[in-house]
Protein backbone atom coordinates (compact mmCIF):
# COMPACT_ATOMS: atom_id res chain seq x y z
CA UNK A 1 0.00 0.00 0.00
CA UNK A 2 1.08 3.18 -0.60
CA UNK A 3 0.37 6.14 1.50
CA UNK A 4 0.02 9.66 0.29
CA UNK A 5 0.13 12.54 2.81
CA UNK A 6 1.42 12.36 6.80
CA UNK A 7 0.08 13.36 10.01
CA UNK A 8 1.49 16.72 11.88
CA UNK A 9 0.60 17.26 15.67
CA UNK A 10 1.49 21.17 16.75
CA UNK A 11 1.76 22.95 20.34
CA UNK A 12 -1.56 24.33 20.09
CA UNK A 13 -3.22 20.77 20.22
CA UNK A 14 -4.38 20.66 16.74
CA UNK A 15 -3.42 17.57 14.01
CA UNK A 16 -3.19 18.42 10.77
CA UNK A 17 -3.41 15.73 7.83
CA UNK A 18 -1.20 17.01 4.68
CA UNK A 19 -2.42 15.04 1.47
CA UNK A 20 -4.18 16.14 -1.82
CA UNK A 21 -5.94 18.33 0.68
CA UNK A 22 -5.02 19.41 3.87
CA UNK A 23 -7.44 19.14 6.89
CA UNK A 24 -7.37 20.20 10.35
CA UNK A 25 -8.97 18.90 13.72
CA UNK A 26 -8.60 19.72 17.72
CA UNK A 27 -7.01 16.95 19.93
CA UNK A 28 -9.00 16.65 23.03
CA UNK A 29 -7.00 15.05 25.65
CA UNK A 30 -6.92 14.92 29.56
CA UNK A 31 -3.24 15.02 29.09
CA UNK A 32 -1.13 16.88 26.94
CA UNK A 33 -0.39 14.88 23.57
CA UNK A 34 3.18 13.68 22.92
CA UNK A 35 2.75 11.03 19.77
CA UNK A 36 1.10 9.82 16.94
CA UNK A 37 0.49 6.99 14.87
CA UNK A 38 -0.92 6.52 11.34
CA UNK A 39 -2.97 3.47 10.69
CA UNK A 40 -2.20 1.29 7.50
CA UNK A 41 -4.58 2.89 5.07
CA UNK A 42 -3.29 6.31 6.34
CA UNK A 43 -6.44 7.54 6.58
CA UNK A 44 -6.58 7.63 10.22
CA UNK A 45 -4.59 8.71 12.86
CA UNK A 46 -3.81 7.57 16.63
CA UNK A 47 -3.07 10.49 19.24
CA UNK A 48 -1.24 9.63 22.65
CA UNK A 49 -1.65 11.67 25.34
CA UNK A 50 1.43 11.98 28.38
CA UNK A 51 -0.76 10.35 30.66
CA UNK A 52 -2.06 7.10 28.54
CA UNK A 53 -5.03 8.56 26.79
CA UNK A 54 -5.57 7.76 23.50
CA UNK A 55 -8.18 9.71 21.05
CA UNK A 56 -8.81 7.92 17.56
CA UNK A 57 -9.07 10.09 14.03
CA UNK A 58 -9.92 9.04 10.66
CA UNK A 59 -10.42 5.87 9.81
CA UNK A 60 -8.45 4.87 13.43
CA UNK A 61 -10.30 3.30 16.12
CA UNK A 62 -9.56 3.30 19.76
CA UNK A 63 -9.21 0.06 21.04
CA UNK A 64 -7.89 0.98 25.24
CA UNK A 65 -5.50 2.96 26.85
CA UNK A 66 -3.03 3.06 29.58
CA UNK A 67 -4.29 5.59 31.56
CA UNK A 68 -5.99 3.75 34.31
CA UNK A 69 -2.87 1.60 35.17
CA UNK A 70 -0.32 2.58 37.37
CA UNK A 71 3.02 2.61 35.46
CA UNK A 72 5.81 2.54 36.55
CA UNK A 73 7.24 5.33 33.61
CA UNK A 74 5.28 7.55 31.71
CA UNK A 75 4.27 6.19 28.19
CA UNK A 76 6.18 7.52 25.08
CA UNK A 77 5.29 6.36 21.62
CA UNK A 78 2.33 4.65 20.05
CA UNK A 79 2.36 2.36 16.99
CA UNK A 80 -0.52 1.00 14.73
CA UNK A 81 -0.72 -2.51 13.57
CA UNK A 82 0.14 -2.99 9.84
CA UNK A 83 -1.98 -5.72 8.88
CA UNK A 84 -4.88 -5.04 11.48
CA UNK A 85 -6.61 -3.12 13.95
CA UNK A 86 -4.94 -2.37 16.78
CA UNK A 87 -1.89 -0.78 18.26
CA UNK A 88 0.93 -1.10 21.11
CA UNK A 89 2.04 1.68 23.55
CA UNK A 90 5.71 1.25 24.66
CA UNK A 91 6.64 3.63 28.01
CA UNK A 92 10.46 4.91 28.67
CA UNK A 93 11.63 1.60 30.42
CA UNK A 94 10.82 -0.35 27.44
CA UNK A 95 7.47 -2.06 28.46
CA UNK A 96 4.93 -2.95 25.84
CA UNK A 97 1.12 -2.75 26.04
CA UNK A 98 -1.28 -4.29 23.54
CA UNK A 99 -4.33 -3.46 22.06
CA UNK A 100 -7.16 -5.14 19.32
CA UNK A 101 -4.81 -7.70 17.24
CA UNK A 102 -1.57 -6.38 18.06
CA UNK A 103 0.36 -9.22 19.32
CA UNK A 104 2.62 -8.61 22.72
CA UNK A 105 5.74 -10.15 22.17
CA UNK A 106 7.30 -9.08 25.53
CA UNK A 107 9.37 -5.90 26.27
CA UNK A 108 12.94 -4.24 27.13
CA UNK A 109 12.47 -5.31 30.68
CA UNK A 110 11.77 -8.94 30.15
CA UNK A 111 14.92 -9.45 27.86
CA UNK A 112 17.02 -6.81 29.59
CA UNK A 113 19.42 -6.29 32.87
CA UNK A 114 19.79 -2.50 32.34
CA UNK A 115 17.81 0.06 32.35
CA UNK A 116 16.79 2.28 29.28
CA UNK A 117 15.02 5.63 28.35
CA UNK A 118 12.77 4.28 25.34
CA UNK A 119 11.66 6.66 22.54
CA UNK A 120 10.28 4.87 19.74
CA UNK A 121 8.51 1.80 18.89
CA UNK A 122 7.99 0.78 15.39
CA UNK A 123 6.39 -2.55 13.81
CA UNK A 124 7.45 -4.89 11.04
CA UNK A 125 6.24 -5.02 8.00
CA UNK A 126 4.10 -8.26 9.16
CA UNK A 127 2.99 -6.80 11.81
CA UNK A 128 4.10 -10.01 13.71
CA UNK A 129 7.10 -7.82 15.55
CA UNK A 130 8.87 -4.79 16.16
CA UNK A 131 11.63 -2.69 17.24
CA UNK A 132 12.21 -0.70 20.33
CA UNK A 133 14.74 2.17 20.37
CA UNK A 134 16.33 4.06 23.07
CA UNK A 135 17.73 7.58 23.21
CA UNK A 136 21.21 6.44 22.46
CA UNK A 137 20.68 4.15 19.73
CA UNK A 138 20.32 1.04 21.23
CA UNK A 139 17.81 -1.52 19.47
CA UNK A 140 15.35 -4.28 21.10
CA UNK A 141 14.07 -6.42 18.00
CA UNK A 142 11.05 -8.64 19.02
CA UNK A 143 9.29 -11.10 16.82
CA UNK A 144 9.53 -11.27 13.54
CA UNK A 145 11.86 -7.94 13.47
CA UNK A 146 15.42 -8.53 12.37
CA UNK A 147 18.45 -6.44 13.57
CA UNK A 148 20.38 -4.50 11.19
CA UNK A 149 22.58 -2.83 13.36
CA UNK A 150 22.86 0.22 16.01
CA UNK A 151 23.89 3.35 17.05
CA UNK A 152 24.77 2.23 20.49
CA UNK A 153 28.22 2.80 21.63
CA UNK A 154 29.37 3.96 18.60
CA UNK A 155 31.36 7.51 17.42
CA UNK A 156 28.27 8.23 14.91
CA UNK A 157 25.82 9.59 17.89
CA UNK A 158 28.33 11.54 20.23
CA UNK A 159 26.03 14.23 22.15
CA UNK A 160 22.68 14.46 20.08
CA UNK A 161 19.82 11.87 21.74
CA UNK A 162 17.77 9.56 18.80
CA UNK A 163 14.20 11.34 18.63
CA UNK A 164 12.89 8.85 15.89
CA UNK A 165 13.42 5.54 14.17
CA UNK A 166 11.60 4.00 10.73
CA UNK A 167 12.02 0.86 8.94
CA UNK A 168 11.98 0.16 5.19
CA UNK A 169 8.75 -1.52 3.97
CA UNK A 170 9.79 -4.75 3.53
CA UNK A 171 11.87 -4.97 6.91
CA UNK A 172 14.96 -4.37 4.99
CA UNK A 173 16.68 -1.89 7.00
CA UNK A 174 15.79 0.95 9.51
CA UNK A 175 16.86 4.65 10.21
CA UNK A 176 17.66 6.32 12.84
CA UNK A 177 16.78 10.15 13.61
CA UNK A 178 18.70 12.23 15.71
CA UNK A 179 17.99 15.40 17.48
CA UNK A 180 20.58 17.20 15.50
CA UNK A 181 19.28 16.18 12.10
CA UNK A 182 21.26 13.18 11.03
CA UNK A 183 19.45 10.27 9.43
CA UNK A 184 21.60 6.71 10.56
CA UNK A 185 20.53 4.14 7.96
CA UNK A 186 21.46 0.30 8.64
CA UNK A 187 20.75 -2.40 6.27
CA UNK A 188 19.59 -1.98 2.99
CA UNK A 189 17.67 1.15 4.31
CA UNK A 190 19.37 3.86 1.52
CA UNK A 191 21.29 6.52 3.17
CA UNK A 192 19.36 9.56 0.59
CA UNK A 193 21.10 12.27 2.97
CA UNK A 194 20.06 14.30 6.12
CA UNK A 195 18.69 17.88 6.65
CA UNK A 196 21.88 18.19 8.95
CA UNK A 197 23.95 18.69 5.79
CA UNK A 198 22.03 22.43 5.73
CA UNK A 199 22.87 23.04 9.10
CA UNK A 200 21.84 21.77 12.52
CA UNK A 201 18.47 21.49 13.01
CA UNK A 202 16.16 20.78 15.92
CA UNK A 203 15.00 17.48 14.91
CA UNK A 204 11.58 15.54 15.67
CA UNK A 205 10.56 13.47 13.80
CA UNK A 206 10.98 10.95 10.89
CA UNK A 207 8.09 10.07 8.14
CA UNK A 208 9.32 7.05 6.32
CA UNK A 209 7.73 6.54 2.57
CA UNK A 210 8.32 3.50 0.25
CA UNK A 211 10.68 5.86 -2.22
CA UNK A 212 12.08 8.23 0.70
CA UNK A 213 11.38 10.18 3.88
CA UNK A 214 10.73 13.52 5.23
CA UNK A 215 12.77 15.38 8.43
CA UNK A 216 10.72 17.31 10.50
CA UNK A 217 11.97 20.11 12.90
CA UNK A 218 10.83 21.57 15.73
CA UNK A 219 9.47 24.64 13.78
CA UNK A 220 7.35 22.37 11.39
CA UNK A 221 9.73 22.51 8.54
CA UNK A 222 9.79 19.44 6.50
CA UNK A 223 12.80 18.37 4.57
CA UNK A 224 12.39 15.50 1.79
CA UNK A 225 14.75 13.14 0.65
CA UNK A 226 14.18 11.10 -2.00
CA UNK A 227 10.74 10.52 -4.49
CA UNK A 228 8.35 11.33 -1.20
CA UNK A 229 5.86 14.44 -1.98
CA UNK A 230 6.36 17.38 0.56
CA UNK A 231 2.26 18.37 0.74
CA UNK A 232 2.75 21.25 2.74
CA UNK A 233 3.38 21.98 6.63
CA UNK A 234 2.26 24.47 9.57
CA UNK A 235 5.81 26.13 9.47
CA UNK A 236 4.75 29.44 9.17
CA UNK A 237 2.10 29.72 11.93
CA UNK A 238 4.22 29.96 14.32
CA UNK A 239 3.79 26.91 15.83
CA UNK A 240 5.60 23.98 17.27
CA UNK A 241 5.44 20.90 16.19
CA UNK A 242 5.62 18.19 18.95
CA UNK A 243 5.14 14.72 16.50
CA UNK A 244 4.53 13.40 13.26
CA UNK A 245 3.47 10.17 11.19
Amino acid sequence: MVFQGYWILTSDNRLFHFADDVTETEVELPSRPIALAMTRDGQGCLVLGSGGHIQAHGTARALGDVSALNLAAPPVDIAASPIGVGYWVVDSEGSVFSFGNAPFLEGVPQVADNSIEAVCIEPSADGRGYWIVDSRGGVYCFGSAPFFGALAGSQQLDGPRVVDFASGPENEGYRFLDSDGHVHSFGDAKDLGSPVNFGRIDAIGLISRSGGYLVADARGALTAFGDVANYGSPVGLGLGVLAVA
